[in-house]
């Protein structure tokens, strides 16, 4: 396996540690030098094994949960095998969206672990020193990036007993080196002194710009704005400030920011390599529209300032043009702030391609991401949805070939799993390497933008390289699915594909309407809560598309909320409320109004009538106390509100 890389590895080198990799978390200057000592990063996961072979009906098989290498007894104690490898290597990314039981790491034989600990609690940042952000939860995914050393083996496993069954998913990825790497392995008593947390949790502040570093343009509709560099320099970051994009302007004009941003196209030329060709929007990070977002290599503003801190180094010279290939003047600006850079026989150029589908979501298929050959490291991607239904879009696994693999040796779980979050959860998040910055509903219906860098658990390939993701939709609709991928390459090495953003415009999707004169139970501020989860629920079939669902509260537990009202006066109230079978009886307060209801049913909406009462002007208290629940139902005592109408009798 290692003997390409064996030469590389003859003349001594540094030992590995965990501190030293807790530096290469945050060192995106280092990601356009080809690793030394080379390694292979592969990935563990609970994929369904079914899947064997592309021409077979089960490669898009779905039972993706509690598949396991085997079962162990360790003193009477079942504990399920996720990782069994051969070292040296360094865990450096593990997650779930249903952690589960105890997690235990075995490391270089040893029978008592080197690492146990609640799994909930450890990709939870609730064990130290695995803290928010290097260990969080996000949109119902679990992740852990954190660099779990071992010289000779490693052996990861779970006691899943709070799962019935063991149906536990989880990814771990994992680093192998050539045997002659020297690994300092993990011990937790040396390593809680580091914390890569601090570091992960201050993203790069902006270098102060003079005007002269700033150049700047009215971008005509069919024109080019080209930056010409001499090097060896290297960019970072890449600015861009856009300041004629109007959040609010009619979907198909020209100077809406989702056309705008897909419309301008840049292209970038490295010692005369096309090395970038991707929508401005969809290159900074913000597929459709200007979604806001702090991460680590990429920032967007909502004042329409875009950050790439992503180093593009070059070793002579480099050629940028952002040209307009829509029909609305741009007002552009653009930083390109450098540093000498010494070129080596490691250094490489950063690429970027972006790639739309825009078709039937049956058959299924391997939809690509990147297919490329050449030496280089692949870094990331982002995904842009057009989904016309709320009905979920990712329910397909990432596939990774490495040089030539017949078979991925990474094979994911789901497109959420693999960005990060879980359960096809629309919340959104951002974290310094995932983010979901935009997702419309109900449900995820609508556009969205999601995200994800690999910076320690970047994927470093010799010859080629090739990352597919499934289209597995669960509905046969028309979608557009965009894909940006950045990776870095050696010269001589293939550049990207080239799919221009102006035939992609972003599509037009209806949104659910608003019922007019409703109060919102989704927008109504909470005022007091006991106990449970208040939080947003999407349905097609509601005013807005959402409601207020509050669950997971016991009998006795209280939801206040306030609901605004203009003059004080005589109100006819009214609710639209969830009938659901795991819903409870619940006793409503407003004003004089005192009822108490039993929303036990077959899951549907109605509107109740609750009478009459004397209102203030201001806020008013609404409030909801759980009683308990029907005799035929699920003990849960949910709540959820659509909206009141408030009549002036």
């Amino acid at each position: 396996m290692f003997g390409i890389l064996l030469a590389c590895c003859l003349a001594p080198t540094p030992t590995i540690t965990v501190e030293s990799l807790c530096r290469d978390m945050v060192n995106l200057p280092g990601l356009c030098e080809y690793p030394s000592p080379p390694y292979e990063t592969r990935q563990a996961s609970s994929y369904d094994r079914a899947s064997v072979s592309p021409d077979k009906d089960t490669w898009f098989a779905n039972g993706d949960a509690g598949n396991f290498l085997r079962d162990e007894d360790h003193n009477g104690r079942k504990e399920h095998v996720m990782v069994d490898v051969k070292g040296p290597g360094v865990v450096v990314r593990y997650w779930s969206p249903n952690p589960a039981g105890i997690t235990r790491f075995y490391i270089d034989g040893s029978d008592a672990p080197a690492l146990e600990a609640k799994t909930v609690d450890l990709l939870g940042g609730k064990f130290a020193p695995f803290l928010p952000p290097v260990s969080e939860s996000t949109s119902s995914g679990w992740s852990l990036y954190y660099p779990i050393t071992y010289q000779k083996s490693l052996k990861v496993t779970v006691d899943d007993t709070d799962t019935p069954g063991g149906h536990m998913y989880y990814h771990i990825q994992y680093r192998t080196y050539d045997p002659s790497v020297v690994l300092e392995p993990f011990r937790i008593e040396e390593v809680k002194a580091l914390r890569p947390d601090r570091q992960l949790a201050a993203i790069p502040a902006l270098p102060m710009l003079g005007s002269s570093m700033v150049k700047a343009t009215k971008l005509l509709p069919g024109a080019d704005f080209a930056i010409d560099l001499k090097g060896p320099k290297v960019i970072e970051p890449l600015i861009v400030m856009v300041g004629n994009g109007q959040a609010k302007a009619q979907w198909d004009s020209p100077e809406a920011w989702h056309n705008i941003l897909r419309s301008v196209r840049v292209l970038a030329t490295f010692d005369g390599g096309l090395c970038v060709d991707a929508p401005l929007g969809d290159l900074f990070c913000t597929t459709i529209g200007l979604n806001p977002l702090q991460s680590l290599p990429a920032e967007v503003a909502s004042n329409g300032t875009l950050v790439l801190n992503l180093p593009m180094p070059f070793k002579d010279s480099a050629h940028l043009v952002f040209r307009n290939e829509g029909e609305a003047i741009v007002d552009l600006r653009v930083a390109t702030p450098t540093r000498p850079y010494v070129w080596t026989d490691r250094s490489m150029h950063f690429m970027a391609q972006w790639l739309c589908y825009d078709g039937k979501t049956r058959p299924m298929r391997d939809l690509e991401f990147l297919h490329t050959k050449g030496k280089g490291v692949y870094v990331g991607c982002n995904v842009g949805i057009s989904n016309p239904v709320p009905d979920w879009w990712g329910e397909g696994d990432e596939k990774i070939y490495l040089d030539g693999e017949s078979f991925p040796s990474t094979f994911g779980t789901g497109t959420e799993d693999f960005f990060g979050y879980g359960w096809s959860n629309p919340a959104l998040f951002q974290h310094p390497y995932h983010f979901q910055s935009r997702c419309d509903g109900p449900g995820t219906k609508g556009h969205s933008c999601i995200g994800r860098w690999q910076i320690l658990d970047r994927l470093p390939f010799e010859k080629q390289f090739r990352f597919d993701i499934e289209l597995w939709h669960w509905a046969d609709v028309q979608m557009a699915y965009s894909r940006t991928v950045y990776w870095y390459a050696r010269p001589g090495s293939d550049g990207p594909k080239s799919d221009k953003g102006t035939e992609h415009l972003p599509r037009f999707i209806e949104g659910p309407k608003r019922v007019l004169g409703a109060q919102e139970g989704e927008e109504c501020p909470v005022a007091e809560k006991t106990g449970g989860v208040a939080e947003t629920q999407g349905f097609d079939n509601l005013s807005a598309g959402k409601q207020l669902w509050w669950r997971d509260a016991k009998v006795g537990d209280r939801l206040v909320l306030r609901i605004p009202v203009e003059a004080k006066g005589r109100y006819h109230v009214y609710g639209r409320f969830c009938f659901a079978v795991d819903y409870g009886i619940q006793r409503i307060r407003f004003g004089s109004i005192d009822r108490t209801l039993d929303f036990y049913d077959q899951l549907k909406w109605k509107t109740v009538d609750l009478g009459a009462t004397d209102l203030a002007a201001g806020d008013n208290l609404f409030s909801v106390t759980i009683e308990g629940a029907n005799a035929r139902a699920l003990p849960n005592h949910m709540f959820g509100l659509d909206y009141l109408m408030l009549v002036k009798d």
